[in-house]
């Protein structure tokens, strides 16, 4: 594999992986040093991925197409909803009362950070909810699919948490989905899971 091919195959795997922002210009300087390439390889490899559709060129500075990230958010949310779904249906099934009362701490942890407006903080609290549904389904495969998968959106959200509003809707969402789980409600569990899902995705692709 020549060096051209090498620095093309690392930025289109940052691409796909999420990890550059793509409502920032790219960085060719951090490019360069995170590849170990240099100037010109990453802009020849910026051009063909032009030419694929990936990058498009604006005002002499290289950006993510929003086509690329729409189609990579679209690939996980397909799966994660589906999944998810499945693993609120186990959940409500296998929940412990121990798991219910670290998941209503973290509801007053939601209110409590809504007062501050801080958005970084809210995402964390959202990520421990989910984490915490994950392992009370009790499968250890379905989590670690679902791990991955969130932290790919987290890296998305991460990149628009200056862009977005109110998320009180959101977290009253987690509400309902915790009083399915408690009452063993494994339909409207999944039901609930997974049009909490379809509404940030809808926030997510309205901000990218």
């Amino acid at each position: 594999m020549d060096r051209v091919e090498q620095m093309y195959q690392a930025v289109k795997q940052k691409i796909l992986n999420l990890e550059l922002n793509p409502i920032q210009p790219i960085d060719e300087k951090a490019l360069v040093r995170e590849t170990g390439g240099s100037l010109t390889l990453a802009q020849q490899a910026l051009e063909r991925l032009a030419k694929e559709g990936f990058v498009v060129k604006q005002r002499g500075r290289w950006l993510i197409a929003h086509s690329a990230t729409a189609s990579t958010l679209r690939e996980i949310f397909d799966v994660r909803t589906t999944l998810e779904g499945m693993c609120a249906r186990l959940a409500a099934e296998r929940i412990t009362p121990e798991q219910v009362q670290r998941m209503e701490q973290l509801l007053n942890d939601f209110e409590r950070v809504l007062k501050t407006e801080d958005n970084k903080a809210l995402l964390i609290v959202d990520h421990q909810f989910h984490g915490l549904m994950y392992e009370a389904s009790g499968n250890r495969f379905l989590a670690r699919a679902l791990e991955e998968m969130y932290t790919l959106v987290y890296r998305l959200s991460f990149f628009a948490l200056d862009r977005m509003g109110s998320v009180r809707g959101n977290v009253e969402e987690h509400r309902h989905i915790l009083e399915a789980l408690k009452e063993g409600d494994a339909r409207s569990a999944e039901r609930l899971v997974q049009q909490h899902i379809a509404h940030f995705q809808s926030m997510i692709e309205g901000l990218l």
